[in-house]
């Protein structure tokens, strides 16, 4: 490490030369580079005007087009209709942000919660005129936000819904398939490598991990495997703590035995830039050999509300000195390898899903760690749904676009991952007559020292763990 420091990039040569690929990052609609200007209401508004159509489409092939399509205002009573609308999540467990401007409001009372559904909890379906109560239907695999359409008849203000909910069709291009191993290429996804934690082990697993990347450790079979590899997507989770953590500056200060002059400062300025020195040579080591993008995560030095901005240069003094292989990027993050389209977040959205519904781990073609079942059953649902995130703004961060809502899918992937999960695992979600898509549980790495290696051409998904 330290010789490879004092070279420049001038003098460091790719070793990926027989494994070059196209590529293109599709991430503009998450930048924040256009000011803020908007009400929350004009998010879900945009959400609805670009999902409905689809939605209808999908009704009138589902239903028939004799079933009509009404709108809330336009329900006749008893009257078998389609109605279509955003789903609100009426949920009594779900915490209330007001609440911390009441008078004499406790914080120090309130539970967090792994989850926070209820049997009680109850489903409201609004649409551009009006909202109104949805029964005869289960809330729990449901959160607010989805763009649904519902077959059923208005009983006493109320609409009674059969057995059938209709969301917006995927929109993917099938790919061609190649058996030619000679021309294979692989996307490793990785996650979670939390420097700064003080574990020699998670340490050690970094290093064989940057090492089997480069082509520098294994034996010949692995040098001729990682010489396939043509791009490693880092999916948040770098650091285990913030630049800001107080717990970092807490221990320098017990370092410096309490001290808080000048040389205590020092300390703790130090303390806290450690991680990112550590994270800044990993860095440089792997984009001398393969270009790299990271995104960024809960736990990094980023704004927290989705989308997430790429992180500054600014952290990295030696690897942004390779700026045709280093790329920092946004959260989610939608990019294309050799016309293999790729999407995925650092785990956020899946978290909250997977908090506020009850959303089932019965995946019929699950191939992984049970722990990971309920995380794809999540990620596979947004994917049913059309929409990264669509619990945001109600119980996720996010920022109150305007003109978009760049959450929702306007092309499918073929691709899809979450990466800062507790397991590996993956299923494939099919599309009726569009393909498929591979849905993909990426792992912490500090905790499970696995990475996954996408083919490109088949979509064919392997994990790689490292064992110290």
């Amino acid at each position: 490490r330290q010789q490879l420091k004092a070279m420049t990039p001038e003098r460091l040569v790719l070793r990926r030369d027989a494994t070059s690929s196209s590529y293109a990052a599709n991430d503009s609609r998450f930048s924040l580079a256009n000011k803020m200007h908007g009400q929350y209401f004009q998010l879900y508004y945009s959400r609805f005007r670009a999902l409905a159509p689809r939605v209808r489409d999908a009704c009138s092939n589902t239903f028939g087009a004799s079933v009509p399509q009404r709108t809330v205002l336009e329900l006749v009573e008893g009257e078998r209709c389609v109605v279509i609308g955003t789903l609100y999540k009426d949920m009594r467990l779900k915490p209330v942000i007001l609440d911390e401007y009441v008078k004499d409001y406790d914080k120090s009372a309130v539970k967090t919660l792994e989850k926070y559904t209820a049997e009680d909890d109850r489903l409201e379906l609004e649409d551009e005129s009006a909202r109104l109560k949805l029964v005869n239907i289960a809330a729990a695999p449901f959160v607010t936000g989805v763009v649904v359409g519902c077959v059923g008849k208005a009983v006493k203000g109320d609409f009674v819904v059969e057995d059938t909910v209709v969301f917006a069709p995927a929109n993917v291009q099938a790919k061609p398939k190649s058996a030619d191993d000679s021309e294979a290429r692989f996307v490793c996804l990785v996650s979670g490598f939390e420097i700064g934690e003080e574990d020699s082990d998670a340490a050690v697993r970094n290093q064989m991990f940057v090492d089997y990347i480069t082509g520098v450790g294994g034996d010949d079979d692995d040098v001729r495997a990682s010489g396939k590899i043509c791009r490693v997507i880092v999916a948040g989770g770098v650091l285990k703590q913030t630049l800001a953590s107080t717990d970092d500056a807490a221990a320098a200060k017990q370092q410096t035995n309490g001290s808080t002059d000048a040389n205590g400062a020092a300390a703790a300025a130090a303390a806290r830039s450690r991680p990112l020195k550590e994270l800044d040579m990993m860095l440089t080591e792997l984009v001398s050999a393969v270009p790299v993008d990271v995104m960024s995560g809960k736990s990094d030095p980023s704004n927290q509300a989705m989308p997430q901005q790429p992180l500054h240069p600014v952290y990295f003094p030696e690897a942004s000195r390779y700026e045709h292989t280093l790329h920092t990027v946004t959260n989610p993050h939608d990019f294309t390898v050799d016309q293999t389209a790729f999407l995925g977040t650092s785990g956020q959205n899946v978290a909250d899903v997977m908090k506020f519904s009850d959303i089932g781990d019965e995946n019929g073609s699950f191939i992984g760690d049970d722990a990971a079942k309920r995380a794809v059953a999540a990620l596979s649902a947004t994917l049913r749904w059309q929409h990264i995130a669509p619990s945001a703004p109600d119980t996720l961060a996010c920022y109150p676009f305007k003109d978009r809502d760049p959450f929702v899918m306007e092309t499918t992937p073929h691709v899809y991952f979450a990466g800062c999960q507790e397991a590996f695992g993956y299923e494939r979600v099919t599309h009726p007559n569009r393909g498929e898509t591979v849905v993909i549980s990426v792992p912490k790495f500090s905790t499970t020292g696995t990475a996954v290696l996408v083919n490109t051409s088949t979509l064919e998904v392997f994990p790689l763990t490292f064992e110290c």
